[in-house]
């Protein structure tokens, strides 16, 4: 190691001497290395220029920036009939909850400051990012998610489909804060560009509902700890007319943006609730005149396949992904159900719904 570091050092020194004499045969000045202390000495000046009160250039120039940036962003909005409010500066404390992760770190104080006053108003909600105009319409779908302020572009803003869709939240006692803001403060706020028809974004609360108030049929996600799989299960679920979900705690905690981008937004429809005792909520869920299932493999002992229900009151737990169901909430529901696997080769098989 000592021999290496000697020879790596003579290296150094002989391309140090190699650039320096090229520069003395191509007439051109040795560049003079400033010491730290130096560097530190005109650090000093120049924050004692600017405590001086003598603004800098580079201040003025950024001043002028947002100037001519919040003036044409009034020109686009002119024929925009919604109080909005203009966002010029990227570090705009007021949207700093829809800032991503890498992007927020110099605001992360200010993010958890705002963040804990709205989970106090509300302890049990979600706050969770909604995207697009996707995200928009569902949201109006469901009363319980409610929006608290919307940032977008004018061109999203100028949308009739849009406005109808915001209208009503303004007529509300708190009504709901629209920012716009240009095509390039979106993508510094949030991190990444978005295409232009999906540059909106709003900060919303997914309510959650006491469990007696889901109707049936009824979705229960016994832990599962994957966020797109949640969203997968989500939207598989919606678009087979399910519209209530029972999730334990640590599925609700999976719940975040990923599993709402990946349901494609179809979570805002469905009816949530959160329950501790699993147990205890599939015999109340019995209770009530509602079938309970079991989604599980033969080896939990499940040989009844899945078939057609005759009515909706049904009730169907889903376990988790390493895991399955647990025991004791096996032994609470009526009956065991499973797929039925019909295997073509050994690398290929196929469901059978028979």
């Amino acid at each position: 190691a000592p021999c290496r570091s000697r020879m790596w050092t003579s290296i150094k020194g002989l391309v140090a001497r190699s650039i320096g004499s090229w520069a003395q045969e191509s007439g051109r000045p040795k560049r003079k290395r400033r010491r730290r202390s130096d560097r530190r000495r005109a650090g000093q000046g120049d924050g004692q220029a600017q405590s001086s009160g003598v603004p800098s250039e580079t201040a003025e120039s950024e001043a002028a920036k947002k100037i001519r940036a919040l003036e044409d962003l009034e020109k686009a909005c002119t024929d925009i009939m919604l109080p909005l409010i203009p966002v010029v500066d990227e570090d705009d404390p007021r949207v700093v909850l829809l800032r991503g992760k890498k992007v927020r770190l110099h605001m992360h104080t200010e993010y958890d400051i705002q963040r804990k006053s709205y989970l106090k108003a509300d302890p049990k909600a979600k706050l969770l990012v909604v995207a697009k105009r996707q995200g928009l319409h569902r949201l109006t779908l469901n009363p319980v998610h409610t929006p608290y302020f919307i940032l977008a572009s004018p061109s999203i803003y100028s949308d009739s489909k849009v406005q109808d869709c915001i209208k009503p939240y303004l007529d509300t006692k708190a009504p709901v804060q629209l920012y716009v803001a240009e095509d390039e403060t979106l993508t510094k706020i949030r991190g990444f560009r978005r295409s232009a028809e999906n540059r909106l974004f709003i900060y919303s609360k997914l309510g959650v509902k006491p469990e007696t108030e889901l109707s049936p049929p009824i979705l229960v996600l016994c832990d599962v700890m994957n966020s797109c799989n949640l969203g997968a299960i989500a939207r598989t679920a919606l678009n087979l007319g399910i519209t209530s979900i029972l999730l334990t705690t640590t599925s609700f905690g999976t719940l975040n943006d990923t599993a709402l981008r990946t349901s494609t937004y179809a979570l805002l429809e469905c009816s949530i609730a959160v329950t501790n005792d699993l147990v205890s909520s599939v015999k109340r869920l019995r209770e009530r005149g509602i079938a309970t299932y079991c989604g599980e493999n033969a080896k939990a002992g499940a040989v009844q396949p899945i078939s057609p229900a005759r009515n909706s009151r049904w009730a169907l737990v889903v376990g988790n992904e390493m895991e399955g169901v647990p025991s004791k909430v096996i032994n609470a529901v009526e009956n065991l159900v499973t797929l039925k696997f019909i295997f073509t080769s050994r690398l290929q098989f196929v469901y059978s719904w028979r």
